[in-house]
């Protein structure tokens, strides 16, 4: 574990932004949670909401020190498994933002239940950066863009490729195989 914290230590300081990628108006900095000050003056009698601000390394060191064992893993390997590629630390928080509190079933516009506004709004613009990547006209193309699995996407492909009873060539599990390919 001395490695881990060493490991997180120093990716602490290397993440930090030569430069800010917001100013100090911006949305990003204007979070509807409290911060640790206002706690202090009001003295909750929970202690709960604390810990909803505070960093990973603060409420459970064990867990940050796997994750950091897990960085360099991935650090001194080269993965070839596309889902176990590495992603940029904006993506990172992205996922890992508020975001992630919400469900959000249906399409933008016309979710099952309410308070998805800017679930949608992030949706929406993904959708038009997908045309924009692809040099898409929206008006003869729509995208979806929302995340599925292994299984569905495969069963997407093999329903638009093949017909029934058609054969494929997949490979077992421990030669890059998926469980979706259907191999015995």
């Amino acid at each position: 574990m001395a490695m881990a914290m060493a490991l997180r230590r120093l990716s602490s300081s290397i993440d930090k932004p030569l430069r800010p990628f917001f100013n100090a108006p911006s949305l990003y900095y204007m979070s509807s949670l409290p911060n640790e000050a206002v706690y202090e003056k009001e003295k909750p009698g929970v202690t709960w909401p604390k810990q909803l601000n505070a960093p990973l390394e603060t409420v459970d060191p064990e867990i940050a020190d796997i994750i950091e064992l897990e960085k360099a893993r991935q650090w001194k390997g080269l993965e070839l498994i596309p889902s176990e590629n590495f992603t940029s630390v904006s993506v990172m928080q992205a996922v890992g933002s508020i975001m992630t509190n919400k469900y959000s079933e249906g399409y933008p516009g016309a979710r099952y239940y309410g308070g998805n506004e800017y679930i949608d709004m992030a949706e929406t613009l993904c959708q038009k950066r997908a045309l924009e990547a692809f040099r898409l006209d929206p008006e003869k193309w729509g995208v979806n863009v929302q995340p599925l699995s292994g299984s569905p996407s495969n069963f997407q492909v093999y329903t638009a490729l093949l017909k029934p009873h058609d054969r494929i060539m997949a490979l077992d599990l421990p030669h890059g195989g998926h469980l979706s390919h259907g191999y015995q």
